[in-house]
């Protein structure tokens, strides 16, 4: 048993496979159906209407604070723009037991970069947090999960500076990035590189991501705990940003945005924590880097081609990947 250091003192870790069989009643009410594992992550950037741009620093802290509470251990997908100008931040997430992963260096969509500055960004990116966090960093999110039809050829980059998983995928329809012929489970992309896509709950043609970010913060609870018992993907994680917690936080409008975009990303933040709080009780949370073994499990299992729906096929001109039955084939010879 090791202990683990935090700004409130110090904390044990649970004895190895504590909780990993709880028993719905240690569940909170409406949540019992989600799996007993349940991963944290969150997305380490500034707010980009925060004029300050320090805000996300003590909210991080909050963060760890909230994981310290509920005994719980996640992955913090990091900006290198905000290791360089915090790397205290980066050295406090390593030291409390969490993952330390990339975000990549700057926070632009996969598109916007091409393969180049991407490869640059990235190494960039692990480099500075593998040395301020002492840690390997295996793991890569794209900003806006924007790993797409469009942008698979990050795959093969991101193994060449040496990630060695991404959870950059939304599996389904969406309003800005996703990958509707992408399969629910973790699988390989065809260099090797484990992908480990975000849950969703299918709702018509889309598929929302309903375990974090907006969904957490504007969903009413009743419709959240209905959407939870339909979620699809067998390895479950939550996503935040560290604004999704500032309350405090006054309104600014965001350059980029407009005023009511503006005003969507700052509203509601309240809930955020307390749903987090809901959805980590009773369950265990370690880091995704722990759960490889049990994810290339997953990604071996043979499962039946995609059903695909009626407007879920990509776009016009758009290559499709033919989904888990290479993924598995793929992830078998490994």
């Amino acid at each position: 048993m090791t202990a683990r250091h935090s700004r409130k003192g110090t904390l044990k870790d649970p004895p190895m496979g504590s909780n990993t069989h709880a028993s719905p009643h240690e569940f909170a009410a409406g949540f019992a159906t989600l799996p007993a594992r349940l991963t944290f992550t969150a997305d380490i950037e500034r707010n980009p209407a925060d004029p300050t741009g320090t805000r996300h620093l003590a909210a991080t802290a909050t963060l760890l604070d909230l994981l310290d509470e509920a005994g719980a251990r996640g992955t913090f997908f990091i900006l290198g723009e905000v290791a360089d100008a915090a790397p205290g931040l980066v050295r406090g997430i390593a030291a409390r037991g969490h993952e330390v992963a990339s975000h990549n260096h700057s926070h632009q969509a996969l598109e916007a970069l091409g393969p180049a500055r991407l490869r640059e960004e990235a190494h960039r990116a692990r480099c500075t947090l593998q040395d301020l966090s002492g840690q390997p960093v295996p793991g890569f999110r794209a900003p806006y999960f924007s790993l797409t039809p469009a942008t698979e050829w990050a795959a093969d980059t991101l193994l060449e500076v040496g990630h060695s998983y991404s959870s950059s995928v939304l599996p389904a329809r969406a309003l800005l990035h996703g990958h509707p012929t992408a399969p629910r489970r973790p699988f390989a992309w065809a260099g090797g590189l484990l992908e480990l896509p975000a849950p969703v709950t299918r709702l018509g043609p889309m598929g929302l991501a309903i375990l974090g970010g907006m969904y957490l913060r504007y969903l009413p609870g009743w419709d959240l705990r209905r959407l939870t018992r339909r979620l699809e993907g067998p390895l479950a994680w939550t996503y935040c940003h560290p604004y999704d917690i500032d309350t405090a936080e006054p309104f600014h409008r965001c350059p980029k945005l407009g005023l009511l975009s503006s005003f969507f990303l700052w509203a509601n933040r309240g809930t955020t924590a307390r749903r987090l709080r809901q959805l980590l009780q009773g369950r265990v949370s370690i880091p995704l880097a722990e759960r490889m073994e049990e994810a290339w499990g997953m990604a071996r299992e043979p499962a039946p081609e995609p059903q695909t729906k009626p407007g879920d096929g990509p776009a016009s001109g758009t290559a499709q990947p033919s989904g888990t039955t290479r993924s598995a084939r793929i992830a078998s010879g490994r």
